[in-house]
């Protein structure tokens, strides 16, 4: 049966709701959004469109087009007979309308007469043996004729078939070399001389649709796809899964901010091939998290823009500093966005952070998480589910060669806290706080010169002690250590004796140790023995024995050093290099500026953010619909003629344009009751009257769906 209906026709008859509904199906129709309909139609009839229009559809949606395409014109009851089992509860008659009204609304299908057909660009896309069909024969067999073919041929043959029984074509040297069904011996022999098989070429045989389908029983594919995704199972105590989830988020938020002091501190190498050297990446990681879990931290680190890397290295970037004012929840929710934009591919992370990654990476974990937000919180998940649950929504994607590539993305998720115990967290899609901690600014102060946070501390307590003491390991309740060298970098950045004192006393739950005040004071009592100024530097002394100590040093003669008084030296060198070498002389040297004041430790250096690439912006779909709605829907003449000719046969009504005797344009929903001579008699919607319309005078016509019946002037 040939059809009368086109794609192009399909969409100019379109009503504003079928063509949001359309557009809404198949993005890639709006944006850019079209300037007419025919641009609408002939984007829609491209082979990579009806591409993108398969690639959306699930696996039993996609199962049926793949059906249409093999049988052809064919109707929803003979469709049905091939895709539905009497004796299977699913899928049903039910699901069968469901997905071909899916199909028949994104315009992949066309219906004429109850009978269906995919559209040329999608039947291109299936390729040329849909559902394992070959095309049909020119001189087809009836089932009585194959079965004594079969008998005939025997077992053997029969063996030949069953291999080519689900891909028709298969390679046969010479095939078509004369054989005679009497003295064909072979099973290939026997298949070829009973018209089993047929060949295409020297090279290639095929099994012929009608005996395909006979042995197949009629079926187009060895098992119905479901018409739901696999069920997930019921939940089980979502709140102990939704506790846990909490605390690993904290961890992460925690472990984050540990690796950003981290990469401040030491700031990594970036290699010439784009990543981080692998032995400062080690040591920047060493206390945050070890092995996939603290290349995953790195990964998402670089993926929020929290760190990037410039000609000096990998730095915190000024988008690190807002993320440590945000407050937890929003800082985790940051992390969050940043897994589904990480570009490494899933269980190969790795200090290569800018090496270019498959187009798929950012693909698996945002199906990922998309399956886990269909599911209820508690629910249990295991990776063969999630894949299943993807393999059916996706039926065109390698989804089973990315098994590796997913069973890692799913341990990830346990390592953010998208997961936990095993389970689905509310944190999939949480977009309030869950109730994260409130942040404090108590610590503990114990005997061996640390200081413990026992929960999260405020932006500026945190910053404040970060720079007092270094860090011991990485958690909620973080472990921090006070040494000579962390109290000296407070006394460089500014900090007094006093002002430390202060803090301790202000923010310890427990009292100062004794054994701390003592270590303090001692810092400060060989704090700034050494002044430096520029001049090119300028050292002031106030120890005699000093000078000639330094003056006698190995570093003296690369500095420069020379005695202008008998406490004052000068050096050749830059002030930031004499403050080095005396540093790695065990000395506690303060920096002064060229008026002699204390030269604080200036800003920690950053590098800059990436910014992100900003998505393209959507078109509005019911927008644009309503401006396609509102254009003419046909400007040829034997088009209009046509259309209206056919309104009348099906008693449909028309939305017309046309020129009235003055002039001036109207546009009308009509019924045509007759058609003759160059002009039409119609009945206006609404109980407006009759009107003649000249069809010559007809601008453009659309068919709109009929009204209620208790609407019909007809009646």
């Amino acid at each position: 049966m040939t059809s009368t209906s086109t794609l192009a026709s399909v969409i100019r008859s379109m009503d504003t709701d079928q063509m949001t509904r359309l557009l809404d199906l198949r993005p890639d129709l709006a944006n850019p959004a079209p300037r007419s309909l025919a641009e609408l139609a002939e984007r829609a009839s491209t082979q990579a469109s009806a591409r993108a229009a398969l690639d959306r559809l699930n696996a039993w949606q996609h199962q049926v087009a793949v059906a249409i395409a093999a049988l052809g014109d064919v109707t929803a009851d003979d469709l049905g007979a091939g895709l539905l089992r009497p004796d299977a509860p699913s899928p049903s008659r039910q699901d069968l309308d469901a997905a071909i009204d899916h199909l028949l609304d994104q315009v992949l299908v066309l219906e004429d007469d109850d009978r269906l057909h995919l559209v040329g660009a999608a039947a291109a896309v299936l390729g040329p043996a849909p559902a394992g069909l070959a095309p049909a024969s020119a001189t087809p067999m009836d089932d009585e004729e194959i079965d004594r073919h079969l008998t005939e041929a025997g077992p053997r043959a029969g063996q030949v078939l069953q291999r080519l029984l689900w891909t028709p074509s298969g390679h046969v040297p010479h095939a078509r070399r004369s054989v005679d069904a009497a003295t064909a011996e072979g099973p290939v022999d026997l298949a070829l001389a009973h018209r089993l098989l047929h060949p295409i070429d020297d090279e290639t045989v095929v099994l012929p649709r009608e005996v395909a389908l006979h042995l197949r029983h009629g079926a187009l594919f060895p098992r119905a796809a479901l018409p739901q995704a696999p069920a997930w199972p019921r939940p089980v105590a979502p709140d102990r899964s939704d506790s846990a989830a909490l605390g690993t988020a904290l961890e992460a938020v925690s472990a984050m901010s540990a690796l950003l002091e981290a990469v401040e501190t030491i700031i990594p190498g970036r290699l010439a091939s784009g990543g981080m050297a692998k032995r400062d990446a080690t040591r920047a990681l060493s206390r945050v998290a070890r092995g996939t879990t603290g290349w995953l931290y790195l990964a998402l680190a670089v993926s929020a823009g929290l760190i990037a890397a410039d000609g000096r290295g990998w730095l915190p970037t000024t988008t690190a500093d807002h993320w440590r004012e945000t407050s937890l929840w929003d800082q985790w929710r940051s992390l969050r966005t940043a897994w589904t934009m990480l570009p490494q591919t899933p269980g190969s992370l790795s200090n290569s952070l800018d090496a270019p990654a498959p187009a798929t990476a950012r693909a698996w974990r945002q199906q990922v998480l998309a399956e886990l937000a269909t599911a209820e919180p508690g629910t249990p998940v295991t990776v063969d589910l999630v894949i299943a649950r993807i393999a059916w929504r996706h039926p065109t994607w390698p989804v089973e060669e990315a098994r590796s590539e997913l069973t890692a993305a799913v341990a990830e998720c346990a390592m953010v806290g998208l997961t936990a115990l095993g389970s689905r967290s509310s944190l999939v899609d949480a977009e309030d706080d869950p109730g994260m901690p409130e942040r404090q600014e108590s610590v503990i102060l114990q005997s061996d010169l640390t200081a413990i946070a026992p929960g999260p501390l405020t932006p500026s307590t945190a910053s404040e002690l970060a720079l007092l003491a270094d860090r011991e390991s990485t958690g909620v309740a973080g472990v921090r250590r006070f040494t000579a060298a962390s109290l000296r970098r407070a006394l460089d950045a500014g900090w007094t004796g006093g002002r430390v004192r202060a803090w301790w006393a202000q923010h310890s739950i427990s009292g100062v140790p004794q054994n701390l005040e003592v270590l303090l004071a001692d810092v400060v009592r060989d704090h700034g023995r050494v002044s430096v100024a520029t001049a090119a530097s300028i050292l002031e002394v106030d120890d005699p024995s000093l000078i000639e100590t330094l003056l006698r040093s190995p570093g003296a003669a690369d500095l420069g050093l020379r005695r202008i008084a008998p406490s004052v030296l000068v050096s050749q060198a830059e002030p930031d290099a004499v403050l080095a070498v005396l540093h790695r002389l065990g000395l506690s040297p303060v920096a002064r500026d060229a008026h002699g004041d204390v030269f604080n430790t200036p800003a920690p250096p950053r590098a800059r953010a990436t910014e992100p690439v900003p998505e393209a912006a959507t078109s509005d779909v019911r927008s644009v619909a309503e401006s396609l709605s509102a254009q003419p829907g046909f400007t040829d003449s034997r088009r209009v003629l046509a259309l209206l000719h056919r309104a009348q046969a099906d008693a449909s009504w028309v939305k017309v344009t046309w020129v009235r005797d003055d002039g001036t344009s109207v546009t009308e929903t009509v019924r045509v009751m007759a058609l003759a001579k160059g002009a039409m008699r119609c009945v206006r919607r609404g109980g407006g009257g009759v009107v003649l319309i000249p069809v010559p005078r007809v601008r453009s016509a659309r068919e709109i769906a009929s009204p209620a019946s208790s609407e019909d002037p007809a009646s």
